[in-house]
């Protein structure tokens, strides 16, 4: 997380960033492609750059966001598909083992496959840190199959843990888990108030962003801030304040790819 300015007036909500430079070249343009032959005129899948963005936002925020099993299990087949036909061509007789362009798209395919392992291992990190708010009804729709499979194993597994080792030997009333009492609450959720970078990638238009109050400020904490988000522009603020462009199905889009903003 990125604190606010210290200051006695009202720090800002978000900070404009508008010469902040990508954090990864364009996507989907290498030589990985659903033949492995990597020409110019190969057709490249267009699922590639979006599994690229879904690994981008999914490492910056701070919740699971919602799971896109066709892009998944479309680039894990071409991922299996192309592997394959790159061992048989590397076993081939007339085959140079020095060729470049086979080592390129070894090269290009190791990448892909480092992208999906990797954004597959961040949701289960994320699982493992928060396992019993993720097992709320409203919270498990961003999940697949296996990670509810694995959540609910886990779970049961620590819990488990817990009443051999201590909770066994409590009062009844002292066993909970999930217990709520007021305010507090014991099950353990992700800071969604957390700092994030956003570049803005269609026109979102004015939105109100609430203010943070600070020692010695004279605005109300509940007062609020108007920001223009205009595509190509990018914002260091909370990851509240977007949460809806990622979560919503209104913002889904037609792929379900939820196109309007990228955390970078």
């Amino acid at each position: 997380q990125v604190a606010p300015p210290r200051a006695h007036a009202a720090a800002p909500a978000w900070l404009a960033m508008d010469d902040l430079p990508p954090s990864l070249p364009p996507s989907g343009t290498g030589p990985l492609d659903e033949t492995g032959a990597g020409d110019d005129e190969a057709f490249v899948n267009e699922d590639l750059p979006q599994l690229h963005r879904m690994w981008r936002n999914e490492k910056y925020a701070p919740e699971i966001l919602p799971f896109n099993e066709r892009v998944v299990q479309n680039i894990s087949e071409v991922l299996e598909f192309v592997g394959e036909r790159l061992d048989e061509e590397r076993n081939e007789d007339d085959q140079d083992p020095n060729d470049p362009s086979n080592a390129l798209c070894h090269v290009d395919l190791g990448r892909a496959k480092y992208v999906l392992r990797d954004y597959l291992r961040i949701r289960i990190w994320k699982l493992s840190q928060w396992p019993q708010h993720y097992q709320e009804s409203a919270n498990m729709v961003n999940l697949s199959g296996a990670e509810r499979t694995f959540l609910r194993d886990y779970w049961n597994q620590k819990k488990k843990f817990f009443e051999t080792r201590l909770l066994g030997a409590l009062p009844p009333l002292k066993q909970g888990l999930d217990d709520k009492i007021d305010l507090m609450d014991m099950v353990r959720r992700p800071c969604l108030d957390s700092y994030v970078y956003a570049r803005i990638n269609e026109d979102l238009g004015t939105l109100e962003i609430p203010s943070i109050a600070t020692p010695g400020s004279t605005q109300s904490q509940g007062a609020s801030q108007r920001e223009n988000f205009q595509k190509g522009k990018t914002f260091l603020l909370r990851y509240s304040n977007i949460r809806r462009f990622f979560v919503d199905p209104e913002h889904a889009g037609e792929n379900k790819t939820f196109p309007k903003v990228d955390l970078v």
